[in-house]
This record gives structure tokens, C-alpha cells and sequence, in this order.
């Protein structure tokens, strides 16, 4: 059983890559799915910690810095990117005020 729990796991993990990749915006509900059903394996894996088998486990782990990481950085360039926009705008609108 946590095998199968651990290979789906490996599969949400793999979406969620695929969906931080992907150079267009962020699917923000397929986001909040895919982390609600990690975090539903993530609670059953929990539930029996003696089925668990510790190399696997802490793949799980590394995956999960990893994800974390990269979010976090697709999070500050997204922020990094709305500044400049908001930037952008605002000395559009200086300029439109003295025309």
C-alpha cells in the first residue's frame, strides 16, 4: 500500500513540476488541487510511519525542499514582474498628466 501511496505521491510531485515550468501563469486551481491531494498522501503516508521505507521516504522529503524552493521563486519573479508593471504604469501616468 505505500508503494502505491509513495508512486502517487511521485506523480502529484511530477504535475506540480510540470505545472512551475511551464512558462505561461500558474493554473492557480490545478495548483491548489495538486497540493490538496499532497497533502491527503502526505496524511495517509503519516497515518502508518512502520510501512513507510525510509529511502523513499526521504525522496519525498528532497522533493518536497525542492518544490518549495521553486515556488518560491516563481512567487518573487511573478512579484518582480508586477512591479515593473505597476512602475510602468504609473510613469505612464506622469506622463499622460504634463501632456
Amino acid at each position: 500500500m505505500s508503494k502505491k501511496m509513495m508512486q502517487t505521491l511521485a506523480d502529484i510531485d511530477q504535475q506540480l513540476n510540470q505545472l512551475i515550468d511551464d512558462g505561461t501563469d500558474i493554473d492557480v486551481e490545478t495548483l491548489y488541487r495538486l497540493l490538496a491531494d499532497r497533502q491527503t498522501v502526505l496524511n495517509d503516508l503519516k497515518a502508518v510511519p512502520e510501512m513507510l521505507d525510509q529511502v523513499s521516504w526521504q525522496e519525498a522529503i528532497n522533493r518536497t525542499s525542492d518544490l518549495l524552493a521553486r515556488l518560491r521563486e516563481r512567487r518573487e519573479k511573478s512579484a518582480n514582474q508586477l512591479k515593473r508593471l505597476q512602475h510602468g504604469q504609473r510613469s505612464l501616468q506622469a506622463y499622460n498628466q504634463f501632456r
